[in-house]
C-alpha cells in the first residue's frame, strides 16, 4: 500500500521570526519591512499565504489567497480564515502608530460574519486601521473584503502594550538574508488532490463521522493540524499542536491560529444542536486571549460548550495549553438559515 504523504504542519517548518534588532524601527518601519521583505515571512505566512500588501495613513491591508486548503467542512472557505487574517492586519495598524522598542500581543478579538463564505479562488482582503492607542493599548477595526469586494465580515481588536524597551544596546537592523529555496510550494499553494463530499445535513452526525474517520477531515483542520476529539450534543473538543508552523513574528503562536480553533468550537458546538435537515451559520465569534503559547508541540484543546439553544444558538469555549487556560470565546449560530 503507498504511504499516506502527511499534512502540510507535519513537514520540516519554513519562514524565520524577526530579529530583536526590527525592535529599533518605529512600528511603522516594523510593518513596511514586513510588506517589503526586509523582514522575513514567518511560519505562519509560509504556511497559509498571508502577506501584507499596503500601507497607508493610519491603515494597514493584508491578502490572504483563497487557497482550496483553506475549505472547511461545508467545501467552503473556513470563517475562522477572517479571524485568522483580521488578527495579522488589525495587530499591524495598532503597530503602525508605536514607537521602537514597543511588544505587543492581541488582548480581544471580536468578528462578525457578514455573508456566506467563498468557494476557494481569488483573494480575502483584511482593510485595518487604528483608532485609538494610548500608553497600555491600541483599537483597531478591519472590513473583510472576498474576492470581488464584497463584505464578508467586520473585526475590532484591542491590543495590549508593554512599556517600550531600551533598544539602545541593540545592533542596527539589517534585512535579513533570503531563505533557502524549498523544493516545493510552500503548503497553500500546492494542489488538493481530495476533495471533500457534501455535508448530509445533520449536524450531529456530520461531526461524529468526521471524529470517526468515516468522513475526511477539512482541508483547513489537515494544513494547521485540527483533529476533533470528543462531539456530544451541545459540545465538542478540538485539539491542534502547537506547532512551529503557526508562529508570528514575534515566534510565539499567532492570536489568529488560537482564534481559528477557538471560533471552530464555539460553530460546532451550535452544528450539534441543529435539526436534522437544517441549515445553520456561524454569526459572531469574540476571543479573549489570556495568555501567549510557545510553539512547543503540544496539543492545545478548545472544547465548545452550548449555553444556550433556540433559534440562535450561544456557546462559550475555553482553549488549554499545558494545562492552562490560554484563551475563551464566545459566539452564536443562526439554525434554520
Amino acid at each position: 500500500m503507498d504511504d499516506v504523504p502527511p499534512d502540510p504542519w507535519q513537514e520540516p517548518v519554513r519562514g524565520q521570526t524577526s530579529d530583536l534588532a526590527a525592535l529599533t524601527l518605529s512600528g511603522r518601519e516594523q510593518v513596511l519591512a514586513i510588506r517589503d521583505g526586509s523582514l522575513p515571512l514567518p511560519p505562519n505566512a509560509r504556511l497559509t499565504g498571508r502577506r501584507v500588501v499596503e500601507v497607508s495613513g493610519a491603515g494597514v491591508t493584508c491578502a490572504l489567497p483563497l487557497s482550496p486548503w483553506l475549505q472547511g467542512p461545508k467545501g467552503r472557505i473556513h470563517p475562522g480564515v477572517l479571524v485568522l487574517l483580521g488578527d495579522s492586519a488589525l495587530t499591524a495598524a495598532v503597530l503602525t502608530a508605536l514607537p521602537p522598542g514597543v511588544v505587543f500581543s492581541t488582548a480581544e478579538l471580536s468578528m462578525t460574519f457578514l455573508g456566506e463564505m467563498p468557494t476557494p479562488g481569488g483573494e480575502l482582503r483584511a482593510v485595518a486601521s487604528v483608532l485609538h492607542t494610548e500608553p497600555r493599548s491600541g483599537l483597531a477595526v478591519a472590513d473583510l473584503l472576498g474576492p470581488s469586494g464584497e463584505r464578508l465580515g467586520f473585526g475590532t481588536a484591542r491590543v495590549f502594550l508593554q512599556p517600550p524597551l531600551d533598544v539602545s544596546g541593540l545592533p542596527p537592523f539589517s534585512p535579513a538574508p533570503p531563505e533557502a529555496a524549498w523544493p516545493t510550494p510552500d503548503p497553500w499553494a500546492r494542489v488538493l488532490e481530495e476533495e471533500l463530499p457534501p455535508l448530509a445535513g445533520h449536524g450531529l452526525q456530520d461531526l461524529d463521522e468526521t471524529r470517526a474517520g468515516r468522513r475526511p477531515r477539512p482541508a483547513i483542520d489537515r494544513l494547521i493540524g485540527i483533529r476533533l476529539e470528543e462531539v456530544g450534543e451541545g459540545e465538542v473538543a478540538f485539539t491542534m499542536p502547537a506547532s512551529g508552523w503557526l508562529s508570528n513574528e514575534l515566534g510565539t503562536v499567532s492570536g489568529g491560529m488560537l482564534g481559528l480553533l477557538a471560533h471552530s468550537a464555539t460553530s460546532a458546538a451550535g452544528q450539534s444542536v441543529a435539526r436534522a435537515g437544517s441549515r445553520y451559520r456561524a454569526l459572531d465569534v469574540k476571543i479573549n486571549f489570556l495568555e501567549q503559547v510557545e510553539p512547543d508541540g503540544e496539543p492545545i484543546t478548545a472544547t465548545g460548550r452550548a449555553i444556550h439553544r433556540g433559534k440562535l444558538v450561544v456557546a462559550n469555549t475555553e482553549v488549554v495549553h499545558g494545562g492552562q487556560l490560554v484563551a475563551t470565546a464566545t459566539g452564536s449560530t443562526v439554525l434554520g438559515s
